[in-house]
């Protein structure tokens, strides 16, 4: 395995997009997990006692977030977050990261002087939960269209197989 990776890399290529897989998975993952905050009532508390703004600005917040973990995400692991077998488990780890970051970096940021607890507070830990594993489950499945889409606009005659195509197209009769 340890040669697979050396000969092949864990870094994107130029044809892959990562970033913009990384936050469509994001918006896409924020709706099972939105419905998760809003269950747990944790919506509610962080609009009206946490952060104290209107409850469509929470939202717009929300969703502002979690593209940007998205686009984290994405550019974290890159093509490691394509393995369909062991994404789910990166995208869960990854939002058990960012809610144990969370309080810790953005509360202070956004001025807030208190936190959640009780229900409202697992119901954070589950909409983490449930954002992560939706995305690390999602991104294999919203990047391959992404990449895709750049190998039939001609872009992806390039590495090992460009060799073969080149000699297919010359062999074509005109």
């Amino acid at each position: 395995m340890i040669r697979f990776v050396r000969a092949h890399g864990s870094d994107a290529g130029p044809t892959q997009r990562p970033l913009i897989a990384g936050a469509l998975g994001g918006l896409l993952a924020a709706i099972p997990a939105g419905a998760v905050f809003y269950a747990f009532g944790s919506f509610q508390v962080v609009a009206d006692e946490v952060i104290r703004i209107s409850r469509p600005l929470t939202v717009g917040l929300l969703l502002a977030a979690f593209l940007a973990a998205g686009i984290v995400y994405g550019g974290l692991f890159q093509r490691a977050a394509n393995d369909r077998r062991a994404g789910w488990m990166l995208g869960l780890a990854f939002g058990f990261l960012l809610w144990i970051a969370a309080p810790i970096v953005v509360l202070p940021l956004l001025g807030a002087s208190r936190m959640a607890a009780g229900l409202a507070a697992t119901g954070f830990l589950a909409t983490f939960l449930v954002w992560g594993l939706t995305l690390g489950l999602a991104f294999p499945f919203v990047h391959r269209p992404l990449h895709a889409g750049l190998d039939s606009q001609g872009h992806g005659h390039l590495g090992p197989d460009a060799v073969g195509i080149k000699k297919r197209l010359l062999r074509r009769p005109l």
